[in-house]
């Protein structure tokens, strides 16, 4: 069976997420080798992560089971964005175009004319570093993630505004499959405080359904109709 954490899983916290697996005491080991889209589409898929745009944009059979309660300023649930560097700046980093972080809550502010898919925030920080982009939205918990690991990742750049806050990345199961015990798994491990806990951010779980990410697929068809070329939706998005 597959299991991965692929969100917010940097170098300086694979640790923290290791612990986390290991406390839910799920079979097998955390995959690191798949990407999301492939472990998504696996048969054996027992728990992965993903994005709560990637519901709708996504034609694998994925459900949210679950959400993290990050240590952040907003709702249980919820997460939000900082859009750093220039808002009023014609060229954007964005980490991906299926992205409610990076993409939805970058146009809902910003009006950019030109975008760089960069592949991570942590790469769309480096594009802003370099000057070869002008503004980016990056994932709060991303950032205090980095602001407490690797802060030279944020060297030089300034947070311009917040974005308002959305219900945040699921984890997610294979569609149609037994979830109670999985969503016990989960909790079970954070059933106590840890230092694992701490550096991820999160606090907690609670659990979800499709319809608590209704208003990411409304956000983003709002700004869909800005976006440039290169971030038009994939051929399989599922809202079409």
């Amino acid at each position: 069976m597959i299991v991965s954490f692929p969100w917010y899983d940097l170098p300086e916290v694979q640790w923290a997420n290791d612990h986390l697996f290991r406390a839910t005491g799920l079979p097998g080991e955390l995959n690191r080798t798949l990407t999301p889209s492939e472990t998504w589409h696996r048969p054996d898929l027992l728990l992965s992560q993903a994005c709560g745009l990637d519901l709708f944009l996504t034609d694998a059979p994925i459900s949210p089971i679950a959400v993290p309660v990050f240590d952040l300023d907003c709702p249980p649930g919820y997460y939000y964005s900082y859009i750093v560097g220039d808002p009023t700046g014609d060229v954007a980093a964005v980490n991906s175009r299926t992205s409610r972080s990076g993409l939805s809550a970058l146009f809902e502010i910003c009006s950019p004319t030109n975008v760089h898919i960069t592949g991570s925030h942590v790469a769309s920080l480096s594009a802003l570093r370099a000057g070869t982009a002008a503004v980016a939205a990056i994932d709060a918990v991303t950032w205090h993630i980095l602001e407490r690991s690797a802060p030279e990742h944020l060297d030089g750049i300034r947070i311009a505004v917040q974005s308002p806050a959305m219900t945040a990345p699921p984890f997610v199961c294979r569609r149609g499959s037994s979830t109670s015990d999985i969503i016990d798994s989960l909790s079970s491990a954070f059933a106590e405080p840890s230092v694992a806990h701490t550096a991820l951010g999160i606090r907690a779980i609670k659990p979800v359904t499709l319809s608590d990410y209704d208003p990411v697929l409304e956000e983003y068809l709002r700004i869909a109709q800005c976006l440039p070329a290169n971030c038009a939706p994939p051929a399989t998005a599922t809202h079409t």
